[in-house]
């Protein structure tokens, strides 16, 4: 019965992705992340959804009317540059069959972000946007903060599986970069019940990304919370607040949790750790060997011999070939220095965007909610590139929306820039020319 309701829903939604192309990138954006077909347990976990919303988004853009060129800044050029990079080197792919599924998945993710930067603009569209990826993740934060707290803590928090977010690893660093978002999210909505289940969502979040007992998340949970808790209104009364909550906390939290939080420190004890220690032996060791081109798309999919050749060391576990367990060794084995130069530059380049951006927001009176917006987008980049060290999400879909949507955001400072230039000739031009003097006295 769920599969029905899901797959009815989103076959529901093609007409009007037909009609507006912008639907199409928000109904992508959440089947994306949610991967709400994945919630059943029948027929719908297989059904092409993301191929057919795709499909009908780029027959709607053919027509579309209401577009606009590609938003462009510095992070979507290196974006291009990258795309052309990973597909002229693909006949240089060791992994050939895997190297061109994961090419293939990877080239969609990016071409929908140009179309997203295209079609998405202005406020409500913006909005629809980000409240999407808000309650596509937030959905998994609310539920998985409740499952912690009613199973006592002892279980991981994990994702639908098959997705990108199926492991605790991988949900706890999608969390973290959307806890920023929700909470800004919850202070700009309107309705008072929205606004209280938004806030509920973002503390729920916060224990399921504990609960997830995923290092990286933990340490880009600490990373996110050093950028919000200062701005946070009533900081005082938060604090004795918290106090007696951490302390029972303290009390009941599984002791698996202290163990798997212990093992940031002794991670030479811990066979887990060393293994992605050996992983990321392999992956620069190919990038020496090929700086260039490195060993392609998929390299844990490679020859078990080949793969451990070259390791710099063998562990007391089974030895086989891996994925590397960190976004960037993960770029640097398979794209070698110039992938990974090309896929710091994309963070980089986004950071400082987002930033420029809202150094202008913040000056504009009508568009501080965008500012808002984008401070977090901004705190949720920084959770990646910590939570990122520890995991394979190097091609995560959510990263290249954050890197879309630096560039919309840009866009609308200078349609804005323009709107209050424009405004303010207009009033000079309006104003009197002169004024009238005192009175002739004879």
């Amino acid at each position: 019965m769920r599969d029905i309701v899901v797959i009815g829903f989103i076959l529901g939604l093609i007409p009007f992705i037909l009609a507006r192309a912008w639907i199409g990138v928000i109904a992508w954006t959440w089947i994306g992340l949610m991967n709400p077909h994945q919630l059943g347990w029948g027929f719908a976990g297989s059904f092409p959804v993301a191929m057919l919303v795709g499909a009908a988004t780029l027959v709607a853009l053919v027509f579309e009317q209401q577009k606009k060129a590609p938003a462009m800044n510095v992070a979507m050029g290196v974006l291009l540059v990258t795309a052309v990079f990973y597909t002229v080197k693909m006949p240089l792919a060791w992994s050939n069959d895997m190297s061109w599924e994961v090419w293939n998945k990877t080239m969609k993710i990016f071409l929908m972000t140009f179309v997203m930067g295209m079609v998405i603009f202005g406020e409500y569209r913006i909005k629809w946007l980000l409240w999407t990826v808000v309650f596509s993740m937030g959905f998994y934060g609310l539920k998985g903060g409740i499952f912690s707290i009613v199973t006592g803590g002892n279980h991981h928090v994990q994702g639908p599986a098959p997705s990108f977010i199926s492991g605790n690893t991988e949900i706890g660093l999608a969390m973290n970069m959307v806890l920023p978002l929700i909470l800004v999210a919850a202070r700009h909505a309107q309705r008072q019940w929205i606004r209280v289940l938004t806030y509920s969502t973002f503390w729920f979040t916060i224990i399921a990304i504990v609960f997830t007992y995923s290092r990286g998340a933990l340490l880009g949970l600490a990373v996110a919370m050093l950028f919000i808790l200062p701005g946070m209104k009533r900081k005082l009364l938060l604090t004795l607040a918290l106090v007696p909550v951490l302390i029972i906390g303290i009390v009941l939290t599984p002791e698996k949790l202290f163990d798997r939080a212990e093992t940031i420190r002794t991670y030479e004890q811990d066979e887990s750790a060393m293994q992605r220690i050996q992983a990321w032996g392999v992956a620069k060791n190919i990038a020496i060997a090929h700086p260039l081109t490195g060993g392609g798309f998929g390299l844990q999919d490679v020859n078990d011999d080949l793969w451990l050749s070259y390791a710099d060391f063998l562990g007391n576990w089974k030895n086989y070939a891996r994925a590397a367990h960190s976004i960037y060794f993960q770029v640097l084995g398979e794209h070698g220095f110039v992938g990974i130069a090309l896929f710091l530059t994309l963070l980089f380049a986004t950071l400082v965007s987002l930033t420029r951006s809202r150094r202008v927001l913040l000056n504009i009176p009508e568009a501080r909610w965008l500012a808002d917006y984008t401070w977090a987008v901004r705190i949720g980049i920084f959770a990646y590139i910590v939570s990122g060290a520890f995991l394979s999400l190097a091609y995560f879909d959510l990263l290249y929306l954050y890197v879309g949507l630096s560039a919309i955001i840009a866009r609308e400072v200078i349609a804005r820039q323009a709107a209050a230039a424009n405004r303010a000739s207009t009033a000079r031009i309006r104003s009197p020319i002169w004024s009238k003097g005192p009175a002739n006295s004879y």
